[in-house]
Formats: structure tokens, C-alpha cells, sequence
């Protein structure tokens, strides 16, 4: 499950604007044994992986896009590039282990993000491909999976499997006008996903049509300003306490939750209002992303900051973003995940008394790491 530091929000962005500004991130030397390559991603007409491909099979040409902001939406500053590491380290322990098979979250491109794989560290009997979220939709993709197979491994053997990228994230800022947003008339089919109740959330909740009706019954003058209330509303109401992941509708009892339930929250509130809203997962933290349409009939995604500093519109974070959305079906698990998730899967023969094999995920995002662990120092944040 995933685990939370939601007050990381509250010095982070003064933080990351200086080291932005100063551009005092290090650089990291790297041993590499492939040719640095970019990310490539399926086509998006088809489920992400084809039954005839093997793992590694790449198409040449297919990069990954996610669809890209226009004026008058969201405005991107202060750029600052990073190099990380993501990948898993695999560990026979006592065991003869075959077909080893994993999966872990891997960062794709957005507007205010781009990937690169630089180089990677790759044994040669190792199968490796990307797999996109939701599988079989004909829109850009929401999350990415990084597939790895290995046919066997030796007792008291390990293997590396790494990837070293370069991301390049901007902060986000509200666009000149506001007011020209509206509610969409219409949701395209491929929107119902942020329109529905998912994992935790729950728009069915008495509470919640109730709030989304009274202040919809309050005529703010324009859809921002609705959202906006919808907004203070949660961070009004309900108090920060950091915790396990719970129902919304238990947040709503007792009038507390971290990041996590005053997202939920928040996603709730804008589905009641016939808004699409979805969860932004991030490295120890998660924000929720509401959708407007200018007068164009063009549809954007703004953020806002739940919990922690206030930031409605805006996003000032250099955290990769690992998925936006909040309700996925992956082939190794029957149960919808809210975030998605690592996955760890071997037939293992125990050579004797010890542990079981296993697999530990590599997440390093390198300089960026230290100003997080600064942050995590900090007092919880204020409503």
C-alpha cells in the first residue's frame, strides 16, 4: 500500500525553486552496459502489449505522449532537470528460482514532465518491456509499468535490473484567466473513468451530493470559482492527520485524513458536480487534478495541493509524477487498484533453510532524494 508523507508540501516548493534557480543538482556517473536509448510505448489502439510480442520487443516511432496543454490552460515554469534511477534488484536467497516475472510503476511523459531513459543495466538474459494503463482505451496513457522476466536464478544469486533517466519537471501555474472555464456539457466516453466512484472513493456518499449541491445552489459566477469552493470546502473541514489509506466516507465521519482522503475528498466533491476529477500520485504524496473546458470546447486539467501549502491551480513540485487517475485492472490482479502497484511473482525450489526469494523495487531520485528528506523534518502542514 502505498505510504504517505503528505507534509513533505510545505517547505518542499521553496526548496525546489531555489535548487531550480541555483541549478546545484549533482551530477551522477553511472556504469552502463547498453547504448542510451529513449523510452518508447505502445500503440494506443490496441491493449498496450500484443499476445504475439515477447518482453523487450519495442516499435520503433512510438513514443510516449500524453496530451499536451494549450493556451489559455495551464502554464509551465522553472524547468529543472534530474537524473534517477528506477528498476528492481531480484534476490534468489535459498532457492532455485524460475520464471521470475515483476512489475513496478515507471514514470511516463506529461505536460509538465518529460522522460528520458539515459542508459540501463541490464543482464543479458532479462526481458524487459513497458506496459501503458488502462490496457485497450484509445486515449493517451495514465500509468506505465515496467515488465521484467527472468527464467532462472541460482541460490545466493541476485540481479540488477536498472534504468537511469533523466526527467525534466516544470512547476505548473493558473492560467491569465480564469474565468473563461466552463463545465463540460458532454464526457466523452473515454472521461467516464474520472467520473465514477473508484478505489476509496466513494460519490454516492450522502455528504457529498449534499455539499456539491449546496454549493452549486450558491450560483458561484463561473466554473472556477466552483471548483475553488468545492476546494476550500475539504481543506476547511476536514483536519490533516497523517495515517493509513482509509474510505473517504470514514475521513467524513471524524472530520480527518492526510493526503490521500483530502484527495479523495476533493475527487468526490467535483464527480457530484458533474466535474471530471482524478488522483496525481507522486512520490510520497498524491494531489487531485480537476478538468474544465475553455470557450473553445478544449478540455484542461488544473491542479491543486489538498493538503499541505495552498495551491489551487497551480503545482509547484518537482516530484515525478508516476500516474494520474485513480481506477486500473491489471492481468495479475482481479481487484481495481487505486494506485498501481509492485508486483512480484517465481516458482521457487528452497535449497535449504532460509529466506524466501524476493524483489526490492529501486526508486532513487538522486539529489532531489536529500531536499525530500529535509522537508520530511518539517511540522505537519496547515489547513
Amino acid at each position: 500500500m502505498l505510504k504517505t508523507y503528505c507534509r513533505l508540501s510545505i517547505s518542499f516548493t521553496a526548496m525546489s525553486l531555489l535548487a531550480a534557480v541555483t541549478n546545484a543538482q549533482e551530477e551522477t556517473a553511472v556504469a552502463t552496459d547498453k547504448p542510451a536509448t529513449e523510452i518508447k510505448q505502445p500503440s494506443r489502439t490496441s491493449k498496450s502489449t500484443s499476445k504475439k510480442a515477447k518482453l523487450g520487443d519495442r516499435k520503433k516511432g512510438d513514443e510516449p505522449t500524453a496530451e499536451m496543454e494549450s493556451t489559455p490552460g495551464i502554464q509551465l515554469s522553472a524547468p529543472r532537470t534530474m537524473d534517477m534511477q528506477f528498476g528492481m534488484r531480484f534476490h534468489s536467497n535459498e532457492n532455485f528460482c524460475r520464471d521470475l516475472f515483476a512489475t513496478i510503476p515507471f514514470p511516463l511523459n506529461w505536460p509538465e514532465q518529460t522522460v528520458k531513459v539515459t542508459s540501463s543495466e541490464l543482464p543479458g538474459n532479462a526481458l524487459w518491456e513497458f506496459r501503458d494503463l488502462p490496457m485497450g482505451l484509445k486515449q493517451p496513457a495514465l500509468a506505465r509499468q515496467l515488465l521484467m522476466k527472468i527464467p532462472a536464478l541460482n541460490p545466493k544469486d541476485h540481479l540488477n535490473l536498472i534504468f537511469n533517466v533523466q526527467i525534466e519537471k516544470s512547476f505548473i501555474e493558473p492560467p491569465p484567466d480564469t474565468s473563461v472555464f466552463v463545465i463540460p456539457k458532454s464526457v466523452p466516453s473515454e472521461m467516464n473513468l474520472f467520473m465514477k466512484s473508484s478505489p476509496y472513493i466513494d460519490i454516492e456518499i450522502s455528504e457529498i451530493k449534499r455539499v456539491a449541491k449546496q454549493i452549486a445552489s450558491d450560483n458561484p459566477p463561473d466554473a472556477w470559482t466552483q471548483v475553488e469552493k468545492l476546494y476550500d470546502w475539504v481543506r476547511d473541514n476536514i483536519k490533516y492527520r497523517n495515517g493509513k489509506i482509509r474510505n473517504i466516507k470514514d475521513a467524513l465521519k471524524d472530520r480527518q485524513g492526510d493526503c490521500e482522503e483530502m484527495t479523495g475528498i476533493f475527487v468526490a466533491l467535483c464527480r457530484a458536480s458533474k466535474i471530471p476529477a482524478r488522483c496525481v500520485w507522486i512520490p510520497e504524496h498524491c494531489y487531485p487534478e480537476f478538468y474544465l473546458e475553455d470557450p473553445q470546447g478544449e478540455g484542461h486539467w488544473f491542479p491543486c495541493q489538498a493538503a499541505g501549502e495552498r495551491q489551487f491551480g497551480q503545482m509547484h513540485d518537482y516530484r515525478p509524477i508516476l500516474q494520474k487517475g485513480d481506477r486500473f485492472k491489471v492481468p495479475e490482479d482481479p481487484v481495481v487498484q487505486r494506485y498501481v502497484t509492485t508486483f512480484f511473482t517465481c516458482k521457487p525450489k528452497a535449497s535449504g533453510p532460509g529466506l524466501a526469494p524476493s524483489v526490492d523495487e529501486v526508486r532513487d531520485l538522486g539529489p532531489l532524494q536529500a531536499e525530500l528528506d529535509a522537508s520530511r523534518q518539517q511540522t505537519e502542514p496547515d489547513k
